[in-house]
């Protein structure tokens, strides 16, 4: 009898062990981590928020990804599902985390360029941008977002 238990209780043993070890696998790897920010254009201005983001927002997203500062940005443009609801998302792409941390000579780069965008703008029509944000768009919030991929 005690003869017959020996392989039941191994076979039960090894069936534990395997559901152990299948809960300490990940079931994800982390990717790079993206600011998005979610805004809702007034009707008939996407044009013209677009005309003035491509001047603002687009140049100094260009600069910054080619000093390295970020990875990547996109923007995304769709109808909202309703009066409360975003129509545009603008995301930025950074490494990981930490490049959220504090870091002065990180923050003295985007001066730099946020200076020199408005430079090239003239400081009178970065002022009439900022104006036209004001009338014909609202943020509706922000978040980080890691990207992920399933495993």
């Amino acid at each position: 009898m005690k003869l017959r238990l020996i392989p039941i209780c191994l076979l039960l043993l090894s069936v534990l062990s395997f559901d152990l070890s299948a809960q300490d696998d990940d079931i994800y790897e982390s990717g790079t981590v993206w600011n998005v920010t979610m805004v809702r254009i007034d009707a008939n201005m996407e044009d013209k928020y677009l005309k003035n983001l491509s001047n603002t927002w687009k140049m100094t997203m260009d600069e910054a990804k080619k000093q390295g500062l970020i990875l990547d940005y996109k923007v995304l443009l769709g109808s909202a599902s309703n009066g409360d609801d975003f129509n545009l998302m603008l995301m930025v792409e950074n490494k990981n985390m930490a490049a959220y941390d504090p870091n002065p000579e990180r923050e003295a780069k985007w001066d730099a360029i946020q200076e020199a965008m408005i430079a090239k703008v003239t400081q009178e029509g970065f002022d009439e941008t900022l104006q036209l944000y004001t009338n014909i768009r609202e943020l509706l919030g922000s978040k980080l977002m890691r990207e992920i991929t399933l495993n």
